[in-house]
């Protein structure tokens, strides 16, 4: 996926050209399997905006679990441990949810417990409730509840801790120095710990309480600094309550401590606040709504997940973050893909993606960033490592594919806007994008697009699939850079095609037909070169030498998506991605498991993810093979039945599905919630309605709509094409699929429904 794919697939995370385990491979080995061995209790995260917390069910960090659990921001751990005790009881987890995103919810019980005076109190006749909630900071309510007949004095234990890691440290890193940690401060009501980085800046998490504790006790360690925080509860009997609150807040650089330290929300204020926004927000989307009601809350959840992972940037707009935990940054790539799966639900995040990429585009030559003039960047990091130059994400451009996936996403914005205006605005950045993929991206002057790192502590592969071991030939040797991926010059292709229909739209006609004609030229060496005769598939990508890796893997999806298959070979291609070999009952693997190197539990050698499934359906949709897709709607469908919250993981494992094995296999350390796996829900429904809008022509067409069998209706409230809102419904008997136009407003606007 990304810098820092922590996958089975990779020895580390990044690749030296004259150092197969150079770079980040070095700064980032050894993390991997303390990850997968502390991940097998699960975790519960909530987030907002730039802040986010991994714990454990129970809703606490284990500051020695060494699985990325703590409280994030800006790609700083601000606190690593995090633990609750009740007097010396070991409390019995009953519940645990983070339905919202941004509240979690954790319901404990006593078990028997002695005091110190010798009162016993039996088992289950506690109950602790602890809520928490996200927004500029974290606030938490924790209420004790009594049901004894006697009153009970009894102590609750917080005990805080911070190591002010960088998430590159969090994620296996060694470094040979670090900062300092500052004195810890503790006063009446408040507790501050703090830590000076090598970067000159201060990092500090301050905790406050709304009563004052019977203790207050310094608690440091070997790489962490932190504080104990003991209270006294007095709870009634039969039903008595006691309540507690608290806040955390984090603080870097610069930033105003009497000014964020003013306002002290209490916890149902600052709920009923985070309900309301969140309502507001998505009254901004499309209302999708369908009379299966478990497929409704399938979508709900693919929407509150990308709300969950989007900012609002203040200079660009919405900007929507690749994953939790371990990617919770801008990537261009991922909110390309992601940006242009929802254009269903409206264009802002598309316009923002946009804006923020186009301010951000390359414009030098730095080898240690992989920085080209023109080219889109691949990821930004704030912590210390990228602050001091210990990582080159500040930010990094190791990517082959934004570039092309920029252009194809402005194209789309305008399909859906008709907005010349926003055309116009990123026109300069258009006309960068394109020299760069001439002048750079296509090192050799053969017409593809290829990629070898430059930096020191580059990553070896740049296209989505970017683990170490993801370009890899039926013999196992793994394709030498620089290489040719096969779904980027499918990219390009429709990049070059796309940016002439605009050309043809501003009046730039020569422009226009000297991209179609280098896009026309690059189909044909692409079929002439790509496809393996004597395999009777096309090659997984050109080695630095050229020489074809005779993979099949599920790239080529992308590139019925894009539109560069040759005509013959279609039908081909669309039998072999539906075979039994890729195609494993819960979508399309990522490589078929008849080729040698398949492994059902890699990262990206046999594995299922919903993104690439999502584009590959769009392929087929627009070729007409809409029953095809939607195989792959329903499969993704049943999978997501079977993962919490209805919930589309960045990847699963390819195990095939049977009647031994009737859910889909989690991959330990997937992202959850991730972008693209919640974008992918809009733009398979997408493909199966056959949603083609045209807002410059006012008309959207809909192209052979099929619903499956267990959806008999389905409306969508308020889509937006252009200035017109619409109001569709599809209805579905006996299989066959109809669709009317229930309401219109705004512009006129033509809406042809093809059969």
């Amino acid at each position: 996926m990304d810098s820092g794919a922590t996958g089975s697939d990779d020895a580390g995370l990044g690749h030296r050209a004259d150092d197969p385990g150079g770079g980040l491979d070095k700064l980032l080995q050894g993390g991997l399997p303390a990850l997968l061995e502390s991940c097998r209790h699960g975790r519960q995260v909530i987030k907002q905006d730039w802040l986010f917390v991994v714990s454990d069910l129970d809703g606490r960090l284990y500051r020695d679990c060494h699985c990325g659990t703590g409280l994030y921001r800006s790609d700083t751990r601000h606190l690593n441990g995090w633990l609750m005790q009740l007097e010396h009881s070991n409390l019995t987890l009953l519940s645990s949810s983070t339905e919202k995103n941004y509240l979690s919810q954790v319901e404990f019980m006593n078990g028997h417990l002695i005091l110190d005076d010798g009162t016993l109190v039996p088992q289950e006749s506690l109950h602790l409730s602890c809520s928490r909630l996200i927004a500029e900071r974290i606030c938490e309510r924790l209420v004790l509840v009594n049901y004894n007949p006697f009153p009970l004095s009894l102590s609750l234990k917080l005990t805080f801790t911070a190591d002010f890691a960088d998430m590159f440290e969090v994620r296996g890193g060694q470094r040979p120095k670090r900062g300092e940690f500052q004195p810890v401060v503790l006063d009446a009501q408040r507790v501050v710990l703090g830590y000076l980085g090598l970067d000159g800046a201060l990092r500090q998490t301050r905790i406050g309480f709304d009563r004052n504790p019977e203790t207050l006790v310094i608690a440091e360690g070997a790489g962490f600094t932190g504080a104990e925080v003991v209270f006294r509860l007095h709870v009634g009997a039969g039903g008595g309550q006691a309540a507690l609150e608290f806040w955390v807040l984090t603080l870097q650089g610069d930033e105003e401590v009497a000014a964020q330290e003013a306002s002290r929300p209490l916890f149902r204020s600052l709920s009923q606040r985070l309900s309301c926004d969140q309502t507001r927000r998505r009254e901004t989307y499309t209302h999708l709504v369908s009379d299966n009601e478990i497929y409704n809350l399938v979508l709900q959840r693919s929407l509150t997940d990308l709300d969950c992972l989007t900012a609002v940037l203040p200079d660009t707009g919405p900007y929507v973050m690749a994953g939790i935990p371990w990617y919770a940054c801008p990537f261009g790539r991922d909110a390309l893909i992601t940006a242009y799966q929802s254009l269903l639900l409206g264009p802002e995040l598309a316009k923002g993606t946009l804006r923020y990429l186009a301010h951000r585009q390359g414009r030098n030559l730095d080898d240690f960033r992989d920085e080209e003039p023109g080219k889109i960047l691949h990821e930004v990091r704030f912590g210390e490592l990228a602050q001091l130059r210990e990582v080159p994400h500040s930010p990094y451009f190791g990517t082959i594919d934004a570039t092309p996936l920029f252009l194809i996403l402005v194209s789309e914005t305008y399909r859906w806007t008709g907005d010349l205006a926003f055309v116009k605005e990123l026109w300069e950045a258009i006309e960068q994008a394109l020299m760069w993929i001439d002048a750079y991206g296509d090192q050799d002057g053969d017409g593809f697009l290829e990629y070898a790192t430059r930096s020191k502590l580059g990553l070896l592969n740049h296209c989505w699939k970017d683990s170490v071991k993801s370009n890899i030939g039926p013999d196992f040797a793994i394709a030498r850079p620089p290489v040719a991926v096969i779904e980027v010059q499918g990219y390009v292709y429709d990049a070059k095609r796309r940016m002439a229909e605009l050309c043809d739209v501003l009046d730039l006609r020569v422009m226009g037909d000297r991209l179609l004609r280098e896009a026309e030229a690059l189909k044909q060496a692409f079929n002439e070169t790509f496809w393996l005769p004597d395999h009777n598939f096309y090659a997984l990508a050109l080695d630095g030498n050229k020489r074809p890796i005779k993979t099949l893997g599920s790239n080529v999806g992308h590139c019925l998506w894009s539109g560069i298959i040759a005509p013959e070979r279609v039908r081909t291609l669309v039998a072999q991605l539906l075979g039994p070999d890729m195609f494993s009952g819960w979508g399309i693997r990522t490589m078929s498991a008849a080729m040698p190197p398949y492994n059902p539990l890699s990262y990206h050698n046999g594995s299922v993810w919903p993104h690439d499934n999502s584009l590959i359906a769009k392929g087929l949709s627009q070729h007409g093979y809409v029953y095809e897709a939607l195989c792959l709607m329903e499969s993704l469908y049943q999978a997501a039945l079977q993962f919490p919250y209805y919930r589309l993981p960045e990847l699963f494992c390819g195990f095939p599905r049977s009647g031994e094995l009737d859910r889909p296999v989690p991959y330990p350390v997937a992202c959850a919630p991730q972008a693209w796996a919640s974008g992918a829900s809009f733009l398979l429904l997408q493909s199966i309605l056959g949603l083609c809008p045209d807002a410059a022509k006012r008309q959207l067409i809909i192209k052979k709509p099929t619903l499956p069998n267990w959806l008999n209706r389905l409306n969508l409230n308020g889509l937006r094409v252009g200035d017109s809102t619409l109001d569709l419904q599809f209805v579905q008997a006996s299989g066959v699929t109809s669709a009317r136009v229930m309401s219109k407003s705004g512009g006129p606007i033509k809406v042809l429904i093809e059969g």
